[in-house]
């Protein structure tokens, strides 16, 4: 998602069966809100209440995301060499 809204490519982002049914600019506003939802520093993520005045009001100005906090992880075996794997950090906590 991040890649998409960043390079300002949101429609390939959707589905192309809803491309024609959904809004490209609503698409990429709710976009833009759930990566706002999920920045690695919590305080400059959205209160819920600020999330529901964001969904109501359009044409509210939404501040312009950071990059999700990514890790990297550095696997070995005995028959690999070692590989490096990032996935986002809200996968690899409980």
């Amino acid at each position: 998602a991040w890649r998409f809204w960043s390079e300002g490519n949101v429609s390939e982002f959707v589905d192309p069966i809803l491309r024609s049914t959904s809004s490209i600019n609503e698409v990429e506003r709710c976009m833009q809100m759930g990566l706002l939802c999920i920045q690695e520093d919590a305080a400059t993520r959205p209160t819920m209440s600020t999330v529901v005045l964001m969904l109501g009001n359009s044409s509210l100005a939404l501040p312009v995301p950071k990059a999700p906090a990514y890790s990297q992880i550095i696997s070995t075996s005995a028959q690999s060499s070692p590989q490096l794997s990032s996935f986002p950090i809200a996968s690899a906590t409980p």
